[in-house]
């Protein structure tokens, strides 16, 4: 029994306190019954939108989106978390309201980012009480708190990274315990499973921490056999997450994301904000950084690990932080303010590994010195959560008053029928159309609200085996479909499949006829990719099985 005891303990923990954290920053919301909708609001709905209506309809389409995305077979999904996606839109399901469907993911995110960052806090010999507080400061801080008021994807990645981070100590200790290569390809698959480019980032923080497990480690070979098979079923984890990139992107001219300033969406270290989100970060955070490299500097003898963690975090902060200089590299390299957008997204890596360091740097002195500075200590990182907490919920306050003036949209939120706000707040993100010349992203967005959403004079359905239908009543006999044609796509108008040209952003146009037309969009996926969607799945069956059957052994144990 007390080994039960000790299990509910450790789980009871980061689980009671994500909750409570989730509910107090989300008491504006829970009182009120305002849904908030931030920047990437709209565009994570609509696609989210698209695989609950699948599931709902048992009327699969892996690429072409005809729910979401203003009914328009755009494709997103299939490049962008397509199991997740999947996932959240069972969810989405069983909430019933887009109000109880943000409620839920906040209440899942924290959780999530709870258990991860308290249970490798504990992995170092921290104390339940510092790992709880060390947790508490990480919910609090960057981008899982920013999730409440933005919905800003990022932060799943972000709530991730403990669990990647649990990885990094893995290989960081090859030479006293031999890292497991089942559990670092499950992480970084799921990982790209719900956000691509945050595996990015997880592979640049991994690596440090592999050369240091190689130089140290006493069996080479077996190290690197092992990152090989890693790599491999990773590989075979996510072949549908690759395999659609090479589907899509050979072949067509895909639209990147809206470009941002990598100068004015770094984090502001020169220059601290009221709260520690997005570009800002408070002053007793940066206090709190600076005394643990202050102690690291005058006892750099004390912990590799330690070191390690730090040395590492700071150099993320210093990346993402507006010292670094990024008005040089956006203008050699404008390209990377299209495709990684915000310098700030590095701290997703940065706060964890600096609070995990500031935990142990913690513990360290706790063993040094005396009970009353243990508590003195203990009680400093509480006082800075305070802090942090306090700003956190003054943001929601503000986001929910300035959210209760729009009635219409408190209506559509807490409306079961999910389409309303779907209808009503079309989304305009440029990603992943197919593009027949050069364009710059924010001249794709414009085209998107005058072309793409103008569709009203459609009537749209969606066939069986994926394909979406439209009806229109033609005086002309040139057409621009408010629909999206990829170079995978077939389409059928009035019953005969024709070949379009298609404007600058993939609307195809077509001839018709005066009167009732019909138009019938399809996507033509290649046989091969479907043999790599089976093999994502077939491989991620075989896992959850085998990792029932581990679970089931340790309990009869």
């Amino acid at each position: 029994m007390g080994k039960y005891k000790e299990k509910i303990i450790e789980y009871g923990i980061p689980l009671a306190l994500s909750i409570l954290i989730a509910t107090i920053l989300q008491l504006p919301q829970l009182l009120t019954h305002v849904g908030l909708t931030g920047a990437d609001t709209t565009f994570h709905f609509s696609r989210l939108y698209d695989t609950a209506q699948q599931i709902k309809d048992h009327n699969f389409s892996y690429f072409q989106m005809n729910y979401g995305m203003g009914e328009t077979g755009r494709i997103v999904n299939a490049i962008y978390g397509p199991f997740f996606a999947y996932l959240l839109g069972g969810l989405l399901l069983i909430a019933g309201s887009w109000f109880n469907f943000q409620i839920l993911l906040v209440y899942l995110l924290f959780i999530i980012s709870g258990l991860g960052m308290y249970h490798v806090s504990r992995k170092v010999k921290m104390s339940r009480t510092v790992a709880a507080i060390i947790s508490a400061l990480f919910l609090l801080t960057g981008y899982i708190s920013y999730w409440v008021s933005s919905n800003s994807f990022n932060a799943w990645g972000a709530a991730l990274m403990p669990y990647v981070l649990s990885q990094e100590i893995d290989l960081f200790n090859d030479g006293k315990k031999h890292f497991n290569w089942i559990n670092l390809s499950i992480t970084m698959a799921i990982v790209a499973q719900v956000h691509l480019l945050s595996t990015l980032q997880a592979t640049l923080a991994l690596i440090p921490f592999f050369i240091y497990g190689l130089i140290t480690t006493t069996n080479k070979q077996r190290m690197w056999v092992d990152i090989l098979k890693a790599v491999v079923l990773c590989a075979l984890l996510t072949a549908n997450v690759w395999g659609a990139f090479l589907v899509l992107y050979p072949t067509n001219k895909m639209s990147a994301p809206l470009d941002f300033s990598p100068a004015l969406t770094s984090l502001r270290l020169k220059a601290n904000g009221p709260m520690t989100m997005w570009v800002q970060i408070q002053e007793v955070v940066v206090l709190l950084l600076g005394l643990q490299l202050a102690y690291l500097l005058l006892n750099y003898r004390s912990s590799k690990l330690n070191i390690f963690l730090t040395i590492e975090g700071f150099i993320f902060l210093f990346v993402s932080s507006d010292i670094f200089p990024w008005n040089f590299v956006e203008k050699q390299f404008p390209t990377f303010s299209n495709y990684f957008q915000f310098p700030n997204r590095f701290t997703t890596i940065a706060y964890p590994l600096l609070f995990l360091g500031i935990g142990i740097t913690i513990m360290s002195l706790i063993k040094k010195y005396d009970f009353q500075i243990g508590v003195l200590l203990k009680c400093l990182l509480i006082f800075v959560c305070l802090f942090v907490l306090r700003a956190d919920l003054r943001e929601s306050v503000h986001k929910v008053d300035a959210g209760k003036t729009n009635s219409e949209r408190i209506a559509q939120f807490n409306n079961p029928d999910l389409k309303k706000y779907i209808e009503k707040n079309m989304a305009g993100n440029p990603e992943y159309l197919p593009l027949t010349k050069t364009m710059a992203p924010n001249d794709v967005f414009g085209h998107i609200y005058e072309m793409i959403n103008d569709g009203q004079n459609y009537e749209k359905k969606v066939l069986k085996n994926g394909y979406l239908q439209l009806s229109w009543n033609s005086r002309t006999t040139n057409v621009t479909l408010p629909i999206v044609f990829y170079r995978q796509s077939v389409l059928v108008v009035n019953g005969k499949k024709v070949s379009p040209k298609c404007n600058e952003i993939g609307m195809p146009i077509v001839q018709a006829k005066k009167g009732k037309n019909t138009a019938i969009l399809s996507f033509k996926t290649p046989i091969w990719f479907t043999i790599l969607l089976y093999i994502s799945i077939l491989s991620w069956g075989l896992l959850i099985i085998y990792g029932v059957f581990r679970w089931v052994k340790i309990v009869k144990k």
